[in-house]
Order: C-alpha cells, then sequence, then structure tokens
C-alpha cells in the first residue's frame, strides 16, 4: 500500500526554513534603510547646497510653510504695473478683511506670520501683501515711492473687491496705510500704525542706517531680530544675506527717499481721517521709532489712542505675538469705525 503524500502544511519545518523566516523582515527593513538614507542624504544635500546659495529665500520658505499648516496659503494678483504675492487665511468670504502692510526689513509680508493666524480665528479675513518691489513680487525699474505703495495697496483691494478694510502698517507700512487712508477715507474703517508713521527727515534717516544692512554684522543682527532660534551660522551665510536682500534695496531706498514728499501730502490731508479710529503701536525699546516720535504722530492724529510695548523693540508684533494680536483683535472688534 502507497505511503500517503505529505501536504506543505504537514510537513515539519526544517531548520533552513526557520532561518529562512528569520531573515525575511531583517531583509525588510534592511531594503527600506538601504532607500531611505540615501534618499535623507539626497535632501539634506538639496537643503545645505539651496542655504548657501539663498539662505535668505530658504529662511522665507520655511516660515511660509509654517503658516500654510496653519491655514494661510500664498497667492498673487497682477496688478497694472506687475505682479504682487499676499499671504491670505481662509475662512469665509464675508469675513471683514484686515491688511496688514509690511515696512522695511528681511521679512517683507512674513513680519505678520505670527499675527495672521489669530486674526483668522478670530473671524477676521488677514491679507498680508509683499509690496512691489519686495520679496517674490515683481521687480521693476521703477520709483517705489510711499505714494507709489498707496497705489499698488489701492489696486489690490479694489481687485480683490474689498469695499471696507481694516488696515495696518509697520514703519515705512504705517505711511503707505496713511496715504491710502486720505486718499480713500471711505473705505477705511480702522487704523492700526506699528512703530512708524509721519516719521520724518530724521525718523527716515534712522531707518536708513538701522534697516538696510551693510555688513555680515548688521545683517546677523537684523535676521536674528526677524527671524527666531536660528542655529549658529558661518559669516559668510550673512554675506550671501546681504546679495539677497540688494534685490529689495531699490524698494527701500525709493521709500525712505519719497518721505518728505509723499508725508507732506498725508499731512495736507490728514483731517480726511479725523473719524477712523487709529490706534498707534511701538515697542519701548525700539531704536528707530522713540516714545517722543510716538507721542508726535499721535498729537497729528486727533482721538488716535497708543499702545506700548514696553519691552519690545523693533517688532513689537514678533517678539510677543499673543499680547499683540490681542491687541489688535480689540482694535478691530471696535465698532466706531469709519463706516
Amino acid at each position: 500500500m502507497a505511503e500517503p503524500i505529505k501536504t506543505e502544511a504537514a510537513r515539519k519545518p526544517t531548520e533552513a526554513d526557520i532561518r529562512g523566516e528569520n531573515l525575511t523582515p531583517q531583509l525588510r527593513r534592511h531594503t527600506w534603510i538601504n532607500i531611505a538614507g540615501p534618499l535623507a542624504a539626497v535632501f539634506i544635500g538639496i537643503f545645505a547646497a539651496a542655504m548657501y546659495l539663498r539662505p535668505l529665500d530658504v529662511l522665507r520658505f520655511i516660515q511660509t510653510t509654517r503658516l500654510g499648516w496653519s491655514g494661510v496659503a500664498q497667492n498673487d494678483l497682477a496688478l497694472k504695473d506687475g505682479l504682487i504675492t499676499y499671504l491670505i487665511t481662509g475662512g469665509y468670504s464675508g469675513n471683514e478683511p484686515v491688511v496688514m502692510v509690511h515696512g522695511l526689513g528681511p521679512n517683507a509680508a512674513l513680519v505678520w506670520r505670527d499675527i495672521m493666524p489669530p486674526v483668522a480665528d478670530a473671524h477676521f479675513k488677514a491679507i498680508a501683501p509683499n509690496l512691489p518691489g519686495f520679496a517674490s513680487s515683481e521687480h521693476k525699474q521703477v520709483q517705489y515711492t510711499i505714494a507709489y505703495q498707496a497705489e499698488a495697496l489701492a489696486q489690490m483691494i479694489d481687485e480683490m473687491k474689498l469695499d471696507h478694510v481694516n488696515l495696518v502698517g509697520n514703519d515705512l507700512g504705517a505711511d503707505v496705510v496713511l496715504y491710502y487712508a486720505v486718499e480713500h477715507p471711505e473705505k477705511v474703517e480702522r487704523l492700526v500704525l506699528v512703530s512708524g508713521g509721519l516719521v520724518g527727515a530724521r525718523g527716515a534717516e534712522k531707518l536708513r542706517k538701522g534697516m538696510l544692512p551693510s555688513s555680515a554684522e548688521s545683517v546677523r543682527a537684523q535676521v536674528e531680530a526677524s527671524f527666531f532660534d536660528l542655529p549658529p551660522m558661518p559669516e559668510f551665510i550673512y554675506q550671501r544675506m546681504i546679495a539677497e536682500l540688494a534685490a529689495d534695496l531699490q524698494a527701500e531706498t525709493d521709500m525712505l527717499n519719497s518721505v518728505p514728499r509723499d508725508e507732506a501730502h498725508i499731512r495736507s490731508k490728514i483731517g480726511q481721517i479725523f473719524n477712523t479710529l487709529t490706534i498707534i503701536i511701538w515697542g519701548a525699546k525700539n531704536p528707530y521709532f522713540s516714545a517722543a516720535e510716538g507721542e508726535a504722530l499721535h498729537a497729528a492724529l486727533p482721538g488716535s489712542a497708543t499702545v506700548v510695548f514696553k519691552t519690545s523693540g523693533v517688532y513689537p508684533q514678533l517678539e510677543h505675538p499673543d499680547d499683540f494680536a490681542e491687541s489688535l483683535i480689540f482694535v478691530i472688534k471696535q465698532e466706531e469705525g469709519g463706516r
């Protein structure tokens, strides 16, 4: 009588079978390590090369990516004189807009990066443009005066079909929103001027010396004040940042040069915004915008109020973002607007 055939399931595993089963997971793990290791090396190499070639762009990219996780997107818009890029929060289209205008410095619109998410959480739509000639907005051979930037802001507001806006401006960005407000008082609900506004020739000269870096050391100081928690970086990285910042230098210089003429225009029409709720904010340790300058601006704008961050310097919105956002939201929720 023939013996029954043993099936694979009934066969007793041999020592070779057991060793093969034990080795298979290890081989799989080794395969993933063999794939992931070179990929990680490639990404690290790309990052190191980008940081070497365009360090400031890398810092801006990291901050923009982080904002994306908070629901802030970067878009672009075609204006008469070129393309403007801007950051914008999500939410409903009917949310009241808060337009935040940057001034000098390496951040451009990213100077508002810690303020936009809480403003959106308070059910407002936060919009922060990169002014023409700055960051990723188009750079052209034009005169980037304060008046020019205010006109670009007007075009953006019209193109986005914003009927009424709350305006926030930082250093020379404060002059831009003031210029827009005196030209379009019917569209402005509230004004918040941060560390700037009607700075005069002396103030413009202080900004020129302090905010237009010409050495690696001055760039280091400005970048460390703008982008926190940076690891130690060699001097040549800051040298390369000077070259990147040079792209925005024309716009910054033109705005500074236009201060006497364009601020005179603002002063001549300042009565247009008499009924507009206006708040002036500055840091008590700001070397470019002192308490005396803040009080002078307060006196030039009857009915305005002041907020002083006693331990802040140039960027109270970056140094104390929670307190700044709370103050800003309180202001824009007030009903005494221009409407």
